[in-house]
């Protein structure tokens, strides 16, 4: 079970038709859909946020967490059904004006976008690696949930229907909290502007996998980076837009919202590191303000680099940012498509209940 901000990142349409598998490949894994089928839902029932005119169209737009990335994946079955939700999600009020509803989104900010490169790139990661090996793990009692609570803001872009002209807009930064069982097979999320008031339950009908992790799937991985690379590559085997980007953001979707072991974080970031168009980028900051280093790569069919940061000091995770590093679909270079900061990470005794609070 997962539902993470799914690496937001812009649904465009180029990126879209890559997504979609050749045909005879495998359909895409019953997690997966789970995924999309959650967004759906999500994007259907929020809060009212955009206008749809007969002139402007605001569509809005998940890198995912949860998100970001992995609720892009789509099969041709669900294609029809997926823009048909994300339309209706777009119908719901905002502004008379056509904008978005004052103080639910802001326009997206456009950032200098700094190049990356490799010079530094194994000397940050090693510092990165045991950063994470010397931090304590956090570890579940029988019964408690992973509690991750995290600030987050994604991208949605109206487009004039007769000029063909766009502007984007991003969710202001708000929180996210979601707590996940040791199994990965209950949990609970509530997230600012978005229905049902007060949260809602996650379910998995299936174990935890890759792309689906728990608490304890997390645990049976190999701690070996290379060992551990290998695996990523052949159990994303034909997903996303080639196989080096899908490996990368995997090991972000990872490391996002659950309780990941210092060893094994260690080797994941070493495993980034490994794969070609990673680069390190100084200076990106997160849903919070905080500036670090990243581990980066940009994604060659949509134009977006996706960063996994870290503090520069510490060398601490902080979170995730998407930036559009070339214009595309009407979206400028230096947009900030998507944004996370993960504040919190902890033990709770039940779903909805925050780390230190009693039982009712």
């Amino acid at each position: 079970m997962t539902s993470t901000p799914e690496r937001q990142q812009p649904l465009d349409p180029a990126e879209l038709w890559h997504l979609l598998p050749a045909a005879g490949a495998v359909a895409v894994p019953h997690g997966r859909q789970h995924q999309i089928e959650e967004f759906l839902m999500s994007e259907i029932t929020r809060t009212p946020e955009t206008t749809r005119t007969a002139e402007t169209t605001t569509v809005p737009v998940r890198p995912g967490s949860g998100s970001r990335r992995r609720l892009l994946i789509a099969v041709p079955t669900t294609l029809a059904a997926f823009a048909l939700a994300a339309t209706v999600a777009a119908t719901t009020l905002g502004g008379s004006d056509g904008t978005p509803a004052r103080g639910e989104r802001i326009a997206a900010p456009v950032v200098q976008v700094t190049v990356g490169d490799t010079a530094a790139l194994a000397g940050a990661v090693e510092r990165i690696s045991s950063a994470a090996q010397a931090a304590p793990d956090l570890v579940l009692r029988p019964g408690q949930y992973v509690y991750v609570e995290s600030t987050v803001s994604n991208l949605a872009s109206t487009i004039d229907a007769d000029t063909g002209t766009s502007k984007s807009w991003v969710d202001k930064p708000h929180q996210r909290q979601v707590w996940h069982s040791a199994d990965g097979r209950t949990g609970w999320l509530t997230e600012e502007g978005k229905a049902p008031k007060g949260g809602r339950a996650l379910e998995a009908g299936t174990g935890a996998y890759l792309n689906s992790p728990s608490y304890d799937y997390l645990r049976t991985l190999p701690t070996d980076p290379e060992v551990l690379l290998r695996k990523i590559y052949t159990e994303t085997k034909g997903a996303g837009t080639g196989p080096d980007q899908e490996a990368f953001v995997t090991i972000a979707d990872l490391v996002r919202e659950q309780a990941v072991p210092g060893q094994l974080a260690a080797a994941l970031y070493q495993a980034a590191a490994r794969i070609p168009g990673v680069v390190l980028v100084d200076g990106a900051t997160d849903a919070a303000g905080r500036t670090g280093l990243a581990i980066a790569r940009t994604n060659p069919a949509s134009g977006v680099r996706d960063e996994i940061i870290f503090d520069r000091t510490s060398y601490a995770f902080l979170g995730e940012r998407s930036v559009q590093v070339t214009a595309a679909h009407g979206v400028e270079a230096g947009t900030v498509t998507a944004n996370t900061a993960v504040l919190r990470r902890a033990a709770a005794d039940a779903p909805g209940l925050r780390p230190g609070d009693a039982r009712a």
